[in-house]
Parts: C-alpha cells; structure tokens; sequence
C-alpha cells in the first residue's frame, strides 16, 4: 500500500489489488475484489453529491479504480452489481442454523435482518495472493 500525506492532517493511500485470484485447491479462476462495494457510484446519491461538492474525484475518501489509475465505468459496476443479484440465494434462518462456506467460491451477504444474532468467524488456511 502506498500512502502520501496531502498535508498534516490528511493521508492519502492507493493500494492496487488483484481482480481475479486462483482457488487454492481447486485452481479455478474465481472474481476476488470489491471494485463494487468501494466504487463511488456504491455511495448514496447525497452522499456522493456532497462529497464531489467539496473534493474532486481523485481525492475521494474511498473509491476503485482500474489497476492502471483509470476510472471504473459505473455501468461495468451496476454489471457486476447485476451477476451478483443474479448469483444470490436467501434463506430464512432458523434458530440453531450454521453457515460455512468457501469464502473464496462464495460471497455473503449483507443484507440487513431484525433480531439478535451471535456470529463466530473461524478461518482456515488463509490464501495470500502473489
């Protein structure tokens, strides 16, 4: 990651990540970013609008970008935005339920919910891409 202070209060870092990784066992090419959820169009139209009233693009607190600096176009996102909809799969929850999951293969969700829930993580063989 690299970071560059725009003055004494202000840091700015830029960070250029892979979009794609290969499955640890089993070799598959999977999508493996979040281009989607830091893009400037994943912000609410006020916020967004009050923000660029005060900062150019560039100085956004968080956006994506594509690996050589330019700008992402906000239909490739509402493309990938699409898939993921298309891709998903809700259920309702019942009291005692597990979830494990391929954090690699599959997404979660963040939808929102009403009532008490208790999550435990536990991770595995962490994948570090090269």
């Amino acid at each position: 990651m690299e970071f560059e202070w725009q003055d004494e209060t202000n840091l700015k870092t830029r960070q250029v990540c892979q979009a794609i990784a290969t499955h640890p066992r089993t070799g598959e090419m999977v999508w493996f970013n979040q281009a989607h959820l830091f893009h400037i169009s994943n912000l609410k139209t006020e916020v967004r609008n009050s923000l660029l009233s005060v900062l150019k693009e560039e100085d956004l607190p968080r956006n994506a970008l594509y690996g050589d600096g330019s700008k992402i176009e906000t239909s490739v996102i509402e493309e990938i935005n699409q898939i993921y909809q298309q891709e998903s799969v809700t259920f309702s929850w019942q009291e005692g339920d597990i979830l494990m999951l391929d954090n690699m293969l599959a997404a979660h969700g963040r939808k929102p919910f009403i009532g008490d829930r208790k999550v435990l993580v536990g991770m595995a063989e962490p994948y570090c891409a090269s």
